[in-house]
């Protein structure tokens, strides 16, 4: 804000506060009383501009220590000796690689982004409506069997009025919050959102389609499986663990399906990239790696192969959600069998967890900014 003093023979000022567009030097608007004042003013007038100098100020590092109190706090959420239900999800570990003061601010202090209710609806929202309502697809389509055939899969790609129905049920469960028997009203962003979800879900059957017959396992199944970590005050023992949207099989291949309604697909160079804090770390890949992981020692029968279906990407004839590595301009490599990555993987997150409970590694802001653009605690550290 800048203010012109209009200085009078008389030593009286009058003041005059006017914003500037950027780039310009002029007032964007005088006031006409002002305006006229200048003209048919008889006496000497001085336009002085008074600037206020102000510069950036510098922030601190913040870092919190690993103190006692810290440790016990941690120990305490944890470990299961401690907290039966303790565990650290994929989503934990996600937020350590990114930053691990937003760990600590999530995880430890315990602090989380205030509730808002809102009449828009945000890509989480969005997700929700999607995986809610292919959950209840598969759930009526294997009623009466687990083996999806394409004739099912057409059938139901004919019925819109079936799709969308899904669609209205998800709306009505998780956003209206009304029964079933009742008929959402949906304003005009509302009906648009539905009508893509609608469109994804052709989608993902159309992607079936091409796979099938398949045998559908299971959709939105909780796994976990308990784990050791070494630290210099003793052992932690904990879990790890998550919510797999959907597993299905084929071939003796156990298929981890991970639906995705936004981003693109992540080629990493390797499994080391996953665990290396990085703008383009692929936090995806690293979760879908810890399912699969966990299913290797469940189902050792059997080949474990991780994917991420893109669903807005779904649309091609030629699209697969099957998971690709390699470095930049190389040949990439399918994976297809995650026990020729199992042993790696599991040695860096064994890293990383002791790591995390390490006393003298203390919690400290990311270095990559371009991870502080969306963080809930942006504003605690001032970035």
């Amino acid at each position: 804000m800048h203010t012109i003093s209009t200085v009078c023979c008389n030593g009286q000022k009058d003041y005059l506060d006017v914003q500037y567009q950027f780039g310009r030097t002029e007032p964007r608007r005088m006031e006409r009383f002002m305006l006229q004042f200048l003209i048919e003013w008889p006496h000497p007038i001085t336009r002085q501009f008074l600037e206020a100098g102000q510069s950036p100020q510098g922030t601190s590092p913040i870092t919190v220590e690993k103190t006692p109190d810290v440790m016990r706090r941690m120990q305490n959420l944890f470990d299961v000796r401690a907290n039966p239900k303790a565990k650290f999800s994929p989503s934990a570990l996600n937020y350590y690689l990114d930053c691990p003061l937003k760990f600590y601010y999530r995880y430890v202090a315990g602090l989380s982004a205030p509730d808002e209710v809102s009449a828009e609806i945000d890509s989480a929202t969005f997700g929700s409506f999607f995986h809610y309502a292919a959950e209840h697809i598969y759930k009526d389509l294997t009623t009466h069997g687990k083996v999806i055939h394409k004739e099912a899969l057409e059938t139901l790609l004919r019925n819109e009025v079936k799709l969308q129905d899904y669609v209205d049920a998800a709306f009505k469960e998780l956003f209206f919050h009304v029964p079933q028997n009742e008929k959402p009203e949906y304003n005009g962003v509302q009906l648009i959102n539905s009508a893509v979800i609608a469109r994804y879900l052709k989608q993902l059957l159309q992607n079936d389609l091409r796979y099938a017959p398949f045998t559908f396992v299971a959709s939105e199944i909780e796994v976990d499986e308990p784990i050791d970590i070494q630290t210099p005050r003793g052992v932690i023992k904990s879990r790890i663990g998550g919510i797999i949207d959907r597993m299905d099989s084929k071939d003796g291949t156990l298929r981890i399906v991970d639906y995705k309604t936004g981003g693109d697909a992540d080629t990493p160079p390797n499994v080391e990239s996953l665990f290396v804090p990085d703008k383009k770390r692929s936090n995806y890949v690293f979760q879908t790696f810890l399912y699969a992981a966990i299913l290797c020692r469940k189902q050792p029968t059997m080949k474990i192969a991780p994917a991420l279906l893109y669903i807005h990407r779904a649309a091609t004839e030629t699209y697969s959600p099957v998971i690709q590595m390699g470095e930049p301009r190389k040949p990439k490599e399918a994976v297809e069998d995650f026990s020729n990555y199992e042993k790696e993987y599991r040695e860096r997150l064994q890293g990383l967890l002791e790591e995390i409970f390490h006393p003298e590694k203390s919690f400290t802001q990311t270095e990559t900014i371009e991870k502080c653009a969306y963080c809930d605690f942006k504003a605690l550290c001032r970035r």
